[in-house]
């Protein structure tokens, strides 16, 4: 289905004809790029940055006036950086939340908007693409009262998604839930969420403080950045609270490194970890073309995004193996041995279950 932009088109009806068609197809950001004598609009849907349709640059200022109106910025500001949300309301169907990130740019204002997909990509662990085992160590890491499950990857990789998964797994029992994100992507029921909020000071680490006293039993935190983070982090998980949280490390055995660069002694990452995810999100074959192009895929071949994933367990073994600080080569060589199935090998099984191509793992995974 093509974008169609009517040329008498005003601002407020060219913008809900762009979000309408957006949110129908799944795209997870939209970009109003202006370029010299025109406007840009392009859109990122499974992964990919995606050109849709080219506009009269005089529909630029109005367009981007618009969005501001919308997200609460101020329009008379031309020269700063604004951030913003708004709630959009597609024809026939329900609402998605829109966060806003406008910059000025050599030839203008531009506006990048983020689509909140509502909660339903975060419905089950076995619907995110996870092989049987890692969904095993999941689980397992789950069942405990204690102890610091982490999700690792680049941007965009999933990594938000899978752990409300986690959370909605852990929703089903009587449990104090809370969470500290940056920002809230997506209202979980059951759950007390807070959102950082560094103009009135709520940060990872002050907010987790805060947490503390509001007798949780699971805390998820959107994501460890920084030494102090890490060290409440750790001390939270070693007391009786169980904590989920992110890294941005490219596998799984490359978060007990970066634990440590954050001054996390080796003793307390092996007493405090639970588990470890790694992973990446590869596109999967159109199911209409089966990979030869066509306009369900935009013709590339590709439709929908499915996870590969490695998943460290961190049992007594393990633990003896991190305090002993063995290297992380020879850590992740235990965890092989001991039946752990790397990203690299998860890929190749989705290659050979025909669900994507040896190209696009080695796009994602550098292979």
């Amino acid at each position: 289905m093509q974008l169609i932009i009517p040329t008498d088109a005003k601002a407020a009806e060219a913008l809900d004809t762009i979000l309408d068609y957006a949110v129908s197809n799944g795209a997870s950001d939209v970009h109003i790029d202006p370029e010299r004598g025109a406007l840009v609009v392009r859109m990122r849907i499974d992964g990919i940055l995606l050109h849709c349709v080219t506009l009269s640059q005089g529909l630029h200022q109005e367009l981007i006036a618009r969005i501001k109106v919308l997200a609460r910025l101020r329009p008379d500001l031309h020269l700063l950086a604004q951030d913003g949300s708004f709630s959009h309301v597609r024809r026939g169907a329900g609402a998605n939340d829109m966060r806003v990130s406008v910059v000025p740019t050599h030839f203008g204002e531009n506006a990048v908007i983020r689509i909140q997909d509502g909660g339903d990509r975060y419905a089950d662990l076995s619907r995110l693409g996870f092989s049987p085992e890692s969904i095993g160590v999941i689980r397992r890491a789950l069942a405990r009262t204690q102890g610091m499950i982490l999700v690792t990857g680049p941007t965009g990789s999933g990594k938000t998604s899978t752990m409300y998964a986690m959370l909605r797994e852990l929703a089903r029992e009587p449990l104090s839930i809370v969470t500290l994100e940056d920002p809230i992507e997506c209202s979980m029921p059951g759950m007390r969420q807070i959102a950082v909020d560094h103009r009135h000071g709520i940060n990872f680490s002050n907010g987790l403080r805060s947490i503390v006293r509001q007798d949780p039993d699971v805390i998820m935190v959107g994501e460890i950045r920084d030494k102090e983070t890490a060290q409440i982090a750790t001390n939270i998980a070693l007391t009786g609270h169980l904590l989920i949280s992110t890294l941005h490390t490219s596998d799984a055995v490359g978060a007990i490194t970066r634990l440590g660069d954050l001054g996390i002694d080796p003793y307390l990452v092996a007493h405090t970890l639970s588990a470890i995810v790694a992973q990446r999100l590869v596109r999967m074959l159109c199911d209409v073309c089966d990979g030869d192009g066509c306009d369900a895929c935009f013709q590339k071949g590709y439709k929908g995004r499915t996870v590969i994933a490695e998943a460290l367990e961190v049992d007594e073994e393990m633990r003896a193996y991190i305090a002993a600080r063995l290297s992380a080569a020879e850590i992740a060589s235990h965890a092989r041995a001991r039946g752990m199935m790397g990203m690299r090998d998860h890929a190749l099984e989705k290659v050979e279950w025909g669900m994507t191509t040896v190209k696009e793992a080695r796009r994602v995974l550098d292979l």
